[in-house]
């Protein structure tokens, strides 16, 4: 009986992804080159300000330190890269246009990753909790 129920209803229980499928499904691993990527950029910025951030080697500072938490698994919250990277934010403040196209990956990868995680707030399954 069971069979035939699963067979006309489908079997609805999601598979549940590992860690490692999540973060290729969600672009982790791109978002973390992408990430680097925009630190060596920022090097090459000194003095300017922005919001919270003056000089320019402040925001590199926290960029880095939230890198280093990402990656090392201290941290599983990505906001502050989506307020550093949102379009017209601190990011373009201290890059201008040279780091526009890179800043709106990041915003993108991010912004997907937080949509994501909204709906496992939602009661979806995934592998970060």
């Amino acid at each position: 009986m069971i069979f035939f129920l699963n067979k006309l209803f489908g079997n609805t229980k999601q598979k549940r992804l590992s860690k490692m499928e999540y973060w290729k499904k969600w672009e982790f691993f791109e978002l973390l080159d992408d990430l680097h990527k925009a630190e060596k950029l920022l090097s090459n910025y000194k003095g300017r300000h922005s919001g919270n951030f003056s000089p320019a080697e402040k925001f590199h500072e926290a960029l880095l330190d939230a890198i280093d938490d990402i990656e090392l698994g201290n941290q599983t919250d990505l906001t502050p890269f989506y307020i550093w990277f949102a379009p017209t934010s601190i990011w373009d403040d201290f890059t201008g246009t040279e780091g526009n196209e890179l800043g709106n990956k990041i915003f993108e990868r991010v912004n997907n990753w937080k949509k994501a995680n909204n709906k496992h707030d939602r009661n979806e399954h995934h592998p970060l909790t």
